[in-house]
This record gives C-alpha cells, sequence and structure tokens, in this order.
C-alpha cells in the first residue's frame, strides 16, 4: 500500500473514531419492561413514558424554569406538536386543525397526513380502548364527527363544550401512527393491530426503537429530522435492572445517567453522593388503595371505612418520604384545586377502626390479598406498612408482588381482590378524574364502583365552567367518594428523581414522565 493510501486511511479512521465518541448516550436505569406501545392499550408508567418521547402528540405543554434545576409543565400554555396551528368556529363546536408541515414517520419516512389522523380516530372508536375514553370525553362523540378537509387540514366537531380537549389531546396516547404501516399488520382475528403494535412503533416522534431486547433492555435513537430539532442525545438505553439498589449503585458509579423508580429511602442515602443529584419536585399525584367493591368483604361499605381509619397516614409521610410527602385527605388531593380539608372525616382511629368491623359483621376480622406490581419499591414499602397496621384490628393482608403484565391484565379483568398503585393527577380537575377513575363503567374504574349520584355530579363537573357551580360540584364528589370508600387516597406524593450532576434540562410533566427530548448534558 502506498505511503498516500495510509495516510487517508488513518485520515479515515480518525475521522471515523471522532464520529463514534461524539455520539451523546442517555442510559436510563428502569425497574422493569416495558409493558406495550400500543398507545389505547397503555395504562402503565414505563409504556406511557416511552410512547411519549417516540410518538409525537397532537399537542404539548409549554414549560417555565423555576430557577431550581429543573422547569415545570405550563399546564396554562398549549403548544401545538403534530398539529402546528388550529381555529375554532364562532360558537366553538368545531375546531379546524393543520398538520405540521415536513413531518414524517422515522422509520418509512412517508409525510404525516390528514389520513393517519382519521385511522386514529378509527382505530380509538373500534378498539374502544383509552383512546375512546379521550376522544369521546373530549365530546368527539362518533367517527361522523372526524371531517378531513385534506391531506394536512382536518375538522373535529364536538357535541357540547369542551373544556378538556387540549388536555386530554397531549395526553402521551394521542399521537399519531402511520396508518398504512399499522393496516399492513392487521388479521382476519386481529382488525386493529393490536398484537403487532403491542411490540412495534411506527411513529413520528423525537426517538424510534432501534433495538429491543425484551427483559434486557430497549435502545431508542433520536429522529435526525424532528420539526423541533434533533434531540441533543444521539441514543437513549433503558436498562431494566429489577433491583432498585443495583440501579442506585450504577448511577453512583456513573454507569447509567438516571436511575428511576428508587425508594425514598435510597435517594436519602446518595442524596450527597459525588457526582449524584436529586430532583424534587411537590405534586398532586396520590397512591391510592383500591377495593374490588363487588367481593366480599369489600362489599360493605363500614369494612373499607375500617381500613381507611386504619391506615397511619403520616407515619407514611414521615416514615417512606422523609416528611417531604403530605398526609392525604380524601380523594382530592391537598394541594387541588377545590379540595376541602374539612369535609376528611376517615382520619387514622384504630379504636373506630375496630368499632367499624364489629359493626360490619368481621369482629375477629379476615385475610384478603394485597395485588401490586413489581419493580416499584415505595409500593412495597407502603404496603408493608400497611400490612402491619390493619393487623393491629385483626386484618391479615397477604402482599401478592406480581409482574407488571399480569398486575395490570388482573386489574383490566379485575382480578384483584385489593391492589395499590399510584394515581396521576393529568389535570387538576376532580371532573377529570371522576370521569377516567370513580364513574359507573370508567375506563380505569377498577373498583367496579357504582354511584349514580356521584355519576350527575361527575357529568356536571365535566360540562360546567363556571367556578363556583364547580367549587359547589367538587365538594358533593368529595363527601360521596369519602362516605363510600371505594379507594384509599394514602399519601400525596412528591416526585423525586436521581440524575448524575451533569444532566440537565429536566421539564416535570404532570403525570411524572420522564420526557428525553429537553435533556441534556453539561460538560
Amino acid at each position: 500500500m502506498s505511503k498516500s493510501r495510509i495516510c487517508s486511511a488513518l485520515a479515515a479512521l480518525v475521522i471515523f473514531a471522532s464520529s463514534i465518541s461524539a455520539e451523546e448516550t442517555l442510559t436510563i436505569a428502569f425497574s422493569g419492561e416495558v409493558e406495550t406501545l400500543d398507545p389505547p392499550f397503555s395504562q402503565f408508567q414505563r409504556s406511557n413514558e416511552v410512547n411519549y418521547n417516540i410518538l409525537d402528540q397532537f399537542f404539548r405543554y409549554g414549560w417555565n424554569d423555576t430557577g431550581k434545576g429543573y422547569s415545570i409543565a405550563d399546564t396554562g400554555n398549549i403548544e401545538g406538536s403534530a398539529f402546528e396551528s388550529w381555529e375554532w368556529s364562532s360558537d366553538k363546536s368545531s375546531l379546524t386543525l393543520t398538520l405540521r408541515k415536513g413531518a414524517k414517520f422515522n422509520k418509512t419516512g412517508n409525510a404525516v397526513t390528514s389520513a393517519d389522523v382519521l385511522y386514529w380516530f378509527e382505530r380509538a372508536y373500534g378498539t374502544k380502548a383509552g383512546t375512546h375514553w379521550n376522544a369521546t370525553t373530549a365530546k368527539i362523540d362518533n367517527l361522523d364527527s372526524v371531517k378531513v378537509i385534506d391531506d394536512n387540514v382536518v375538522q373535529l366537531n364536538f357535541s357540547a363544550p369542551s373544556p378538556w380537549f387540549f388536555y386530554l389531546f397531549r395526553d402521551q396516547s394521542q399521537a399519531l401512527i402511520e396508518a398504512a404501516v399499522a393496516s399492513d399488520n392487521t388479521s382476519s382475528d386481529d382488525p386493529w393491530a393490536t398484537k403487532w403494535l403491542a411490540r412495534n412503533s411506527p411513529g413520528s416522534g423525537e426517538y424510534f426503537i432501534s433495538d429491543w431486547q425484551p427483559g434486557i433492555q430497549m435502545t431508542l435513537k433520536a429522529n435526525p429530522d424532528y420539526w423541533d430539532g434533533k434531540a441533543f442525545f444521539d441514543k437513549v438505553v433503558l436498562k431494566v435492572i429489577p433491583s432498585s439498589a443495583n440501579r442506585a449503585l450504577l448511577l453512583q458509579n456513573g454507569e447509567v445517567d438516571i436511575a428511576k423508580d428508587l425508594s425514598p429511602d435510597e435517594l436519602n442515602l446518595i442524596r450527597n453522593s459525588p457526582g449524584v443529584k436529586i430532583v424534587s419536585v411537590p405534586t398532586r399525584n396520590q397512591m391510592i388503595f383500591g377495593f374490588n367493591t363487588t367481593k366480599a368483604p369489600f362489599d360493605n361499605v363500614l369494612v373499607r371505612r375500617a381500613l381507611t381509619r386504619a391506615v397511619p397516614y403520616q407515619k407514611i409521610v414521615d416514615g417512606v418520604f422523609g416528611g417531604k410527602a403530605l398526609s392525604s385527605a380524601g380523594p382530592i388531593p391537598v394541594q387541588g384545586l377545590y379540595h376541602d380539608p374539612n369535609l376528611w372525616n376517615l382520619g387514622t382511629d384504630i379504636s373506630a377502626a375496630k368499632s367499624l368491623l364489629e359493626e360490619a359483621g368481621y369482629k375477629d376480622g379476615f385475610s384478603f390479598d394485597l395485588s401490586i406490581g413489581e419493580g416499584n419499591p415505595v409500593t412495597e414499602q407502603i404496603a408493608v406498612i400497611l400490612k402491619d397496621a390493619f393487623g393491629s384490628i385483626g386484618v391479615d393482608m397477604n402482599i401478592d408482588v406480581q409482574a407488571a403484565s399480569v398486575f395490570s391484565e388482573g386489574l383490566g379483568k379485575f382480578e384483584h381482590h385489593a391492589w395499590m398503585r399510584d394515581l396521576l393527577w393529568y389535570v387538576d380537575d376532580a371532573g377529570y378524574t371522576g370521569e377516567l377513575f370513580f364513574k359507573t363503567k370508567a375506563v380505569i374504574n377498577w373498583m367496579e364502583y357504582s354511584n349514580t349520584e356521584l355519576d350527575k355530579v361527575i357529568a356536571e363537573l365535566t360540562s360546567t365552567m363556571d367556578p363556583n357551580k364547580k367549587a359547589a360540584l367538587a365538594a358533593a364528589y368529595q363527601r360521596i367518594l369519602i362516605e363510600d370508600a371505594p379507594t384509599i387516597a394514602v399519601v400525596d406524593m412528591p416526585f423525586e428523581i436521581a440524575v448524575r450532576e451533569d444532566i440537565e434540562g429536566y421539564v416535570q410533566l404532570p403525570d411524572n414522565l420522564l420526557w428525553y427530548w429537553p435533556l441534556k448534558r453539561n460538560k
């Protein structure tokens, strides 16, 4: 080989090595596997987080820098994402939306068009899953309410005023997938390609999945043509590390950039570790203990009230969260709009709990299983405290830790006797949470709870914009749910996440999802 060729080859190697070293990778330690990629069926944090980052939602929130090392989503500031502009009709009964010019799907490079918008709605009404709830709750009652104007413009027609439309359609599931690709993966017994879309995602978001080794890791690559600019990190690696202690250790050693789902105890242990920082943000999100109200003994309201009175609320705040959480006082978070502390009458009282059990016919107590999903140390820690507290009134609670997929399937099929998980207040409005969670036949009414009086209150909450009326209705909402006790709001949780100190750009979203696109490494 000639000297010039050798020099050229060496130069090429230097350029190649330089390009590799220049690639920025964000490594995140996850507690468990991503359950599904299919948006209508994603009701769980890991799935929702990945979908938020690989799909381009219809809208997004703006955000404000707090000056405390993080930003917070501004829920009063709606920005366009998949849609770049929109216009209301004069009577607010219809909305004309224009897709963002030049947007393309990641895998095929095909343009995002109105046909994909129509398919999103077709699939929402066809699957009758989560996106169906979002569409109908937004008062877009059926497919006839969606009109394609041209390749880039659609019109939505509303059956009634829709105060939550923008809040609902910035949700991680309200994002377009490529209709033609999804349609190619249907079958006679799976007309909406649910099996294929559970493991594949033809989206147009900030990232796309380049590799997925189930149970080990998922690798995302940045979309170089994303409309708001390419992300700082070229690659995001989501490592499945079931042990929270190992996730914390990997973060301390600098082997991962972010450790998810650490317990408050572990966060406190590493809070002052070199190279580590804890982002801590107050939230309205609650840990919820749910009863299957159709199964004995929880079909007896006195039993549900008894367990509610046995919960050591302040002990959980202090012992689990080091005083950073808030003691729950009913179905609306303490920091939530229209929360009324004067309505709460089921605080900790062991004597009252025993009396309620005796009145219910369970003087000698009973046994039951509490189902929880694996990989969340906070949930497990609270469950242990509750087991001890319920034991003090003669109730034996077995903690059944299940794989995330098993737990989620059991919720959907109402198989759990009792369960516990977080309830995220995406929208600071009791009507929204009621419509989603407490209304008869609501999409995630895992309690099988029904109260026709509450249904009427929720319906009024969803249709009025008058703050005085909403306050009165929210009070009725709290009174009914405190009396019926289909769930226990155990604690109003802070959100804390452990990251390497060189990671910047964190934006706190109402649903606690980690948004990868704004994150950067401070060099």
